[in-house]
Formats: C-alpha cells, structure tokens, sequence
C-alpha cells in the first residue's frame, strides 16, 4: 500500500506542477487552487507512504516519478523536443526508481 500512495502522490505532484504553468503570476484563481489541493494531496500520501518506506528512498522515488511525469507532460501536451542525452539522462532516473523499489525489501 505504501508504494501506490508514493506513486499517487508522485501523479499528484506532476498535476500541482503542470497547474504551476497555469497560474499567470496568481492572477488566475483555478490554477491556484488545483496547485494547493494538489500539494497537500501528494505530501499527505508521501508522509503515509514514508511510515513503511525509508525516507531517502520514498523522497528519491517521488522526485523521480515527479521529474519523469512532467517531463512526459512538457513532451505531450507542450510539444517540447528533447536531445538524445536529455532522453538519457532520463534512463538513468528510470533505471534509479526502478534500481530503489527493487531494492527495498517490502
């Protein structure tokens, strides 16, 4: 159960992030909102989720599915294009999420 409330909370974080783009400099009220509710949501999931998973561990992994998320937002919704090192540089932070769960002993 810890894991999945790592990995909501990792989403939740891509979507408070992607509002961020939204906000105009506070002007727009919705943006702000669904930033607030957003972060409350994932750090409450990440504290549940850190009661069963090593702390460095939960943090690592949830700035990686954070990073990995928007990262796939910016691809898909901004129409960002990326380098060939860009795309490995984030191997190398899939290869670490995944190198974290599979070493944690749960």
């Amino acid at each position: 159960m810890a894991w999945v409330l790592l990995l909501l909370a990792g989403l939740e974080e891509v979507i408070g992030v992607t509002a961020i783009k939204y906000v105009d400099g506070l002007k727009r009220k919705w943006p702000l909102i669904i930033i607030i509710a957003g972060f409350i949501f994932s750090f409450t999931c990440l504290s549940f989720a850190m009661e069963d998973i090593p702390v460095g561990v939960a943090y690592a992994v949830w700035t990686g599915i954070g990073t990995l998320g928007i990262t796939l937002v910016d691809l898909i919704w901004f129409r960002q294009k990326y380098k060939i090192a860009q795309w490995i540089f984030l191997a190398f932070i899939i290869i670490g999420i995944l190198g974290m769960r599979l070493t944690t002993g749960e």
